[in-house]
């Protein structure tokens, strides 16, 4: 698409990416770009259908005239489409388990460092033993959680992976 410079560019993205295109008339488009604005004006319009046909030129869609008037075009998703959708899926995804897996490790990192301190605490005093036995518990409790989920985690991105 490098040659050609879609209008409407994140309008068009966001609709191709959101919603499942199977025999859409440009009128769909329309109504989708500019949230069932009253009035469209024809610059506008003629923008949508350059978009169109750069995003059929470069195999987002897929064409066929309507049995019923052969002026009117219907728009598929292409297979390249689908398979760009899921891409991005994809990547959304990672992306989120990403920022998710930061912050766990975060709290990780805490928690151990307050395991360390209680049981520095304890080595120095362990008449203190049964006081802090309940904390170490919630914190034991806590650490197997985040691991888990942190695990858990590791396993989509295993999983991601071999899909691809």
């Amino acid at each position: 698409m490098s040659k050609y410079t879609l209008p409407f560019y994140s309008d068009f993205f966001h609709i191709l990416l959101n919603h499942e295109i199977i025999e859409w008339r440009a009128n769909d488009f329309i109504k989708a770009i500019f949230n069932d604005r009253q009035f469209v004006r024809p610059s506008e319009k003629q923008s949508i259908y350059r978009g169109l046909n750069i995003l059929v030129k470069c195999n987002f869609l897929l064409t066929v005239r309507d049995e019923n008037n052969r002026n009117i075009f219907r728009y598929s998703e292409s297979s390249y489409l689908k398979s760009y959708r899921n891409v991005e899926k994809v990547k959304k995804v990672k992306e989120a388990l990403i920022e998710e897996q930061k912050s766990l490790e975060n709290v990780l990192e805490r928690r151990k460092t307050e395991k360390v301190f209680i049981e520095n605490i304890i080595s120095k005093n362990p008449d203190l033993q049964s006081f802090f036995d309940k904390y170490e518990y919630v914190i034991s409790k806590e650490l197997s959680e985040l691991e888990n989920k942190n695990s858990f985690i590791l396993n989509i991105f295993n999983d991601i992976e071999n899909i691809h």
